[in-house]
């Protein structure tokens, strides 16, 4: 039913418990026995992961797609009002906020998470192009760099910023994907593909798809490693990594599993529907959400 927050038992898909928070568009967080999630309302809510009883929700003004973290105390998250809040984890009172300047011009849809660089600091991308990082005990700004590349539209860097060895990886729309330095805010280097999505990574590559251009792999210093076509299959969710291999949905065409190291398709999964919503993999089992309203848990052992 529409606006219901299930939890299923993970071997058998049965209900546990569910309650009604509205539409959700983000992926939950779990920490400690309590359940975060964001809503297309514009509301952050606790839950009791035992029970779905809500501790406290804390109302914003534009819609949470993002799944928020927790640092110390605080549960810190962005709205796609280009807002960051820092709440207290426990009770949800307000602890800061910080706004970024909102384009006048149409942006697009999304928004980016907030990455934590260190006990002190916090990173997260804006509509205008920026990527900014934050003190965790203040909300003050560290550093801001521009990612839009010299271009003046669609520069939204709605890529939740990846931490690799002191570096943040991120994506502009309209200028491709950045290396940052994490403490400076200094530019490393740019990847320039246009319409570059969220960059995720195993430690090693980074990984990211691009509408009307594919999937891509590329190492931590920018080179393309490989390359597969996605033409036709619709848009594209957020890329997952793990073990040896990336999962990746299209709208139209499915689920994909490929080689992490190759980019080769080892396995889909076309439900019918298409699937747009990124899967979860958990220990040796996969779970994927498909556009039919189906939520499928499938064994990844043997492989």
């Amino acid at each position: 039913q529409k606006g219901d927050f299930y939890a299923l038992d993970r071997a058998s898909g049965e209900v546990l418990w569910r309650v009604e928070l509205g539409s959700v568009s983000s992926k939950p967080l779990v920490s400690e026995g309590r359940i975060y999630v964001g809503t297309d309302d514009g509301s952050l809510v606790c839950l009791s992961a035992l029970d779905g009883s809500v501790k406290w929700r804390y109302a914003t003004k534009g819609p949470v797609l993002e799944v928020p973290v927790v640092s110390g105390d605080l549960v810190l998250f962005a709205n796609e009002a280009d807002h960051v809040f820092a709440l207290d984890r426990r009770n949800g009172k307000f602890r800061w906020q910080y706004k970024s300047d909102t384009p006048e011009e149409y942006t697009l849809r999304g928004h980016s998470g907030v990455a934590i660089i260190d006990d002190n600091l916090i990173a997260a991308g804006f509509s205008n192009g920026n990527l900014v990082a934050l003190r965790t005990g203040s909300g003050s700004v560290a550093w801001i760099t521009s990612l839009a590349g010299g271009n003046e539209q669609f520069v939204d860097v709605d890529s939740t910023p990846v931490l690799v060895d002191g570096t943040l990886f991120a994506s502009s729309s309209a200028a491709g994907v950045f290396a940052v330095d994490a403490t400076t805010g200094r530019i490393k280097w740019r990847l320039p593909v246009a319409s570059a999505g969220p960059v995720v990574s195993d430690g090693q590559l980074l990984y990211f798809l691009a509408a009307g251009e594919g999937v891509f792999a590329a190492d931590l210093t920018g080179n393309v490693v490989w390359r597969q076509g996605t033409e036709g299959g619709g848009e594209a969710g957020p890329p997952v990594v793990s073990g040896s291999y990336l999962f990746y949905s299209l709208s139209e065409a499915g689920m994909f599993i490929v080689d992490k190291s190759t980019g080769t398709v080892r396995q889909y999964f076309d439900p019918g529907f298409g699937v747009s919503a990124p899967p979860t993999v958990a220990d040796s089992e996969l779970f994927v959400l498909s556009n039919g309203a189906v939520l499928y848990g499938m064994g990844l052992r043997g492989f």
